[in-house]
Parts: C-alpha cells; structure tokens; sequence
C-alpha cells in the first residue's frame, strides 16, 4: 500500500537470463489514488541508468506490456498520487522470457 504523495521502490529484478520480459500491474479495487509505476534500467549495483517506462494506474485498472531487455536489472518503483488521505495498492508481476 502506498499514500498519496510517497514514493517506494519495490525491489530490483535481475534480467541477465531472459531476452524479453512481461510485466503485468494492477491497481487493486478500494483503492483511492492513482498510482505511478516507474520501471528503470539498472546496471552494476543498483546504478540507476534511465527510465525504461513508466505507466499511470487508477483503481481498478490493469495493465500488461512487454520489454526487450537493454539491461541487467530492472528496478520497479511506484509513487502514489494525490493526498496523504488516500492511499491505493498495486501488484506488479515480472515474468522472464528466452
């Protein structure tokens, strides 16, 4: 769950074995804010090195795209929109693909 206003990264997903990845996102029903979801390109470490994408989610909404990979590691953050009295939670599933 994130508020209004905050910003948390998620974690990093290591993508050395896959040439293609899909993600899949949701916001999920009751919340009350719409949600950014950054993906970025991660190098060496946790070098953050560009975005990749970022895609806005409002409650209820889902969304699928899939990436060629330029990169070792994708980091996945969200950033709540709106105000701190609204808050939304969101999944986002990564899955790798040769």
């Amino acid at each position: 769950m994130i508020k209004g206003g905050e910003s948390k990264v998620l974690g990093v997903v290591g993508t050395t074995k896959f040439n293609k990845i899909r993600v899949v996102a949701d916001e999920r029903v009751g919340s009350t804010c719409n949600i950014w979801v950054r993906l970025t390109v991660t190098e060496t470490g946790n070098e953050w090195v560009a975005f990749l994408d970022h895609f806005m989610l409002t409650p209820h909404s889902e969304l699928t795209k899939v990436y060629d990979l330029p990169c070792k590691a994708i980091t996945v953050a969200i950033d709540g929109v709106g105000v701190a009295t609204n808050s939304g939670t969101v999944d986002v599933l990564i899955y790798g693909q040769n």
